[in-house]
């Protein structure tokens, strides 16, 4: 029983690790969904959008969507809620800018697509990839453009 109760307080206090908010400056945008950021305490913090997955910069319309994401928080102040760790060990989150949801703004513009696999309850992405997909806007400007995780998949081959 005591065995049981060990695991169960570890278990929790993981979940608890993890239900936190951090802040910092963005000092990094790599692509489109992947910022670093230099916490107030001199940490630098390598972090991935939650939910969303923007095209590769070497794929079509990468370059834009970094572009995009630059444009709207480089140099600036971000507040993240840390939802997961990567394997990479990466910070996990949804990324804020003077209370704007950047990780949906990404989505609404057509700059990502909304990364089911990871997030497949989220209605609110759901919605903001479909309204983008019909109004044509982003990447849906194209016919057919490619995921970037078959993207990812066919440069393994």
């Amino acid at each position: 029983m005591r065995k049981l109760s060990v695991v169960i307080l570890s278990l929790f206090m993981m979940v608890l690790s993890f239900a936190t908010t951090i802040k910092g400056k963005v000092i990094k945008v790599a692509d489109g969904d992947t910022i670093t950021i230099l916490k107030e305490n001199g940490d630098k913090t390598r972090v991935r959008f939650y939910g969303i997955d923007a095209p590769e910069k070497k794929q079509d319309y990468g370059i834009k969507s970094l572009d995009v994401l630059k444009k709207l928080i480089d140099k600036k102040e971000v507040e993240i809620d840390v939802k997961d760790k990567d394997q990479y060990g990466r910070i996990v989150g949804i990324v804020y800018n003077n209370g704007m949801n950047v990780n949906l703004y990404m989505l609404e513009t057509g700059n990502a697509w909304w990364y089911k696999q990871y997030s497949k309850h989220n209605a609110e992405f759901r919605v903001a990839e479909e309204k983008a997909k019909l109004e044509k806007l982003g990447l849906w400007k194209e016919n057919n453009p490619t995921p970037p995780w078959v993207y990812r998949k066919m440069r393994k081959k």
